[in-house]
C-alpha cells in the first residue's frame, strides 16, 4: 500500500489496522476496482458501482413509500421502466439516422457512420485526436481504447490514417452495433411476437402456494 505524507503518523500508530485492510479487504478484490487492473479488462467504461446506485436510488424516487401495494407499485415500476425504453430507443434513432458535419465524406469513417452508436463514434474521435500527436506508437498509445472498449485505440486509427483506408465495422465490438431492441422486426415481413403469459402464469402459480400457506 502506498501511503502520502499526511498518512505516516497514522501507519505508524495503526500498523495492525493498516495490515489488516491491505491483506483481508483489498488484496482479494483490488482488481476489481484499481485501476491498475481494471484498465486491463472490457468494462466499456463502467468502472464504478454509480450507475447501480442512481438506478436504485431512482426506483425509490418512483415508489416514493414502501407502504404501496403491490399493483401501486408495479405501475410505478412499469412507468420508469417504459420512460427509460423510450429514452435508449431514440437514442437509437439518433445514431441510425443522424450524420454530423465532421463524418462526412471522409474514408477513415465511412463504414461506421449511421451503423454504430454515437457514443461509439465520439470515442473513437477522442482516439482520432490522440492518433494525430502520437502516430503509430503503440508505447505512447498504451491501446486502453482497445482494451477497455474493444474499439479501434490511437496507434490503429494512425496506421489507418497512413494507408488512407477506412475502419473497419469487424472492428467494432458488437456492444456498439446494437442500435435496436431484440424484439424490434420489419414491420413489412411480421410482428413480433411478445408475450407475458409465462411470467403471469408464474406469478398466480406463487400466489396460490402463499394463500395457501
Amino acid at each position: 500500500m502506498i501511503l502520502g505524507p499526511g498518512s505516516k503518523l497514522y501507519a505508524q500508530n495503526f500498523l495492525s489496522f493498516l495490515d489488516y485492510v491491505e491483506k483481508k479487504i483489498l488484496d482479494p478484490v483490488k482488481e476489481k476496482f484499481v485501476r491498475y487492473w481494471v484498465d486491463k479488462n472490457l468494462h466499456m467504461g463502467n468502472t464504478t458501482t454509480n450507475r447501480a446506485e442512481s438506478e436504485h436510488a431512482r426506483l425509490k424516487m418512483c415508489l416514493s413509500s414502501s407502504m404501496g401495494d403491490l399493483s401501486t407499485n408495479w405501475k410505478s415500476v412499469h412507468n420508469m421502466l417504459e420512460l427509460q425504453h423510450t429514452a435508449i430507443h431514440a437514442s437509437f434513432k439518433t445514431s441510425i439516422i443522424m450524420l454530423e458535419h465532421r463524418f462526412k465524406g471522409k474514408v477513415l469513417w465511412s463504414n461506421l457512420i449511421l451503423n454504430i452508436s454515437r457514443e461509439a463514434l465520439h470515442h473513437l474521435v477522442v482516439e482520432y485526436n490522440k492518433s494525430l500527436e502520437i502516430g503509430t506508437d503503440k508505447s505512447k498509445c498504451g491501446c486502453l481504447s482497445l482494451i477497455t472498449y474493444r474499439l479501434p485505440c490511437a496507434c490503429m486509427v494512425a496506421l489507418k490514417i497512413k494507408n488512407g483506408t477506412a475502419l473497419r465495422f469487424d472492428e467494432i465490438h458488437t456492444h456498439w452495433k446494437r442500435l435496436r431492441f431484440e424484439y424490434e422486426v420489419d414491420p413489412k415481413l411480421h410482428k413480433a411476437d411478445i408475450s407475458l403469459l409465462p411470467e403471469w402464469d408464474i406469478l398466480q402459480v406463487y400466489f396460490k402456494k402463499t394463500v395457501l400457506l
